[in-house]
């Protein structure tokens, strides 16, 4: 079901390149038939019929080429046509005509007229409604002198197959490009969802693994002093810890490509407590409870703010403060070690990013600022309708 675009556009060029074949070959036949209904054409001028079907043949096999590359090039194949091959083409036809023009009744009208229509033919792939138009009428024009000598019905009849014929080809085509376009857009879907998928996957691990790896740093630190002091109870239990980081980090990465991590507010902000009191920094949490539908996003931003206080930040106290007004959700994440500007987050890179692209897909916006030595994250979140403030 994925490949059906695809499918049908190769399906329907067949479709119009032997449609293009069949009606490059209407002279051939048309010239057959008048042969057949004329008296005694074929017993008293044997020989130009044979030198007809001939260039007959020629100009088929001319118009069959022409056509195939310029469908080619509609379909993005463009083939090199030699400029030898149109003038021996054009050469062919000019003869043509020249040669059925010494031929009486019908067989001379009609097969003029159809030769000229299925030359006209083979350029329509490349043509849009406009030109196409000129060229029937262009058509039209030549043909209908050497159509009205034989009578008003005749003129009419040759008239209505030509015009019918070109534009049959030109709806083809034009099906044609809608399905190829089809094709170009499913295409571009399924590459835009593959990148959009790769950016999920890369920007969960971030914020997983940062998380992550920053309390396995923390912890082996502690561990490492607890050792040097002694306390070795202390310090196993420490290690039993890191060896459970590193176990749920294999089942976050299942869940991450999943696409099934969902952080919960409260889970976050007990965790970012807890790892920061770890590092000796003092947590405060304070402020608004934060309504269901921006809890998720939210939950994100403490990750990774916490994260970057434990990687960039020489902070001994942290404040988690939540404000729900009319406006939406302000989430801030402050400290007090901010230090050097270029050590008061993660300098702009992968983290602030991925936050930034979070919280804008949900029309928030997210913004720093400094006062003194503490740094503040600001996370601002509109409410969805209906959401209760």
């Amino acid at each position: 079901m994925g490949d059906w675009p695809l499918v049908s556009a190769r399906r329907f060029e067949t479709f119009v390149r032997w449609s293009a074949y069949l009606l490059a070959t209407a002279p051939l036949f048309n010239f057959l038939s008048g042969t057949l209904t004329t008296d005694r054409l074929v017993e008293t001028r044997p020989a130009t019929v044979a030198t007809v079907f001939g260039l007959e043949l020629a100009l088929v096999a001319g118009n069959m080429l022409v056509g195939r590359r310029n469908i080619d090039a509609l379909v993005g194949r463009p083939r090199r046509l030699p400029a030898r091959g149109l003038a021996a083409w054009t050469l062919v036809l000019v003869a043509l005509v020249g040669v059925l023009l010494t031929l009486p009744g019908a067989a001379m009208g009609l097969s003029v007229a159809m030769a000229i229509g299925s030359v006209a033919a083979a350029f329509v792939p490349v043509l849009d409604a406009r030109r196409t138009l000129l060229l029937n009428a262009a058509v039209l024009v030549i043909t209908a002198p050497l159509l009205a000598v034989e009578g008003s019905a005749l003129l009419a009849t040759g008239m209505a197959v030509i015009s019918v014929a070109l534009w049959a080809c030109w709806s083809n085509v034009w099906m044609l490009r809608v399905l190829l376009e089809l094709q170009e857009a499913h295409e571009s879907r399924a590459a835009l969802t593959l990148a959009n998928e790769r950016l999920r996957i890369s920007r969960d691990l971030h914020d997983v693994f940062g998380r992550t790896l920053a309390s396995i740093s923390v912890k082996s630190a502690l561990a490492s002093e607890l050792v040097r002091r002694g306390r070795d109870g202390r310090a196993a239990d420490e290690l039993g810890d890191i060896q459970r980081l590193a176990d749920q980090a294999g089942t976050e990465v299942r869940r991450v490509v999943r696409g099934e991590l969902r952080p919960a507010w409260e889970d976050e902000v007990s965790g970012a407590r807890s790892l920061l009191e770890s590092a000796g920094i003092r947590c405060t949490v304070a402020g608004d409870p934060v309504p269901e539908p921006c809890a998720e996003a939210l939950a994100w931003v403490v990750r990774e703010g916490v994260t970057n206080v434990l990687r960039h930040s020489s902070a001994t106290r942290v404040t988690l403060a939540t404000a729900t007004g009319e406006d939406g959700v302000l989430l801030t994440v402050a400290n007090d070690g901010a230090g050097a500007p270029e050590a008061a987050g993660d300098g702009g890179g992968t983290g602030l990013r991925a936050m930034s692209e979070r919280i804008g897909a949900l029309g928030g916006r997210i913004t720093t600022r400094r006062d003194g030595d503490w740094f503040m994250l600001d996370a601002t979140i509109p409410l969805p309708k209906g959401a209760a403030a």
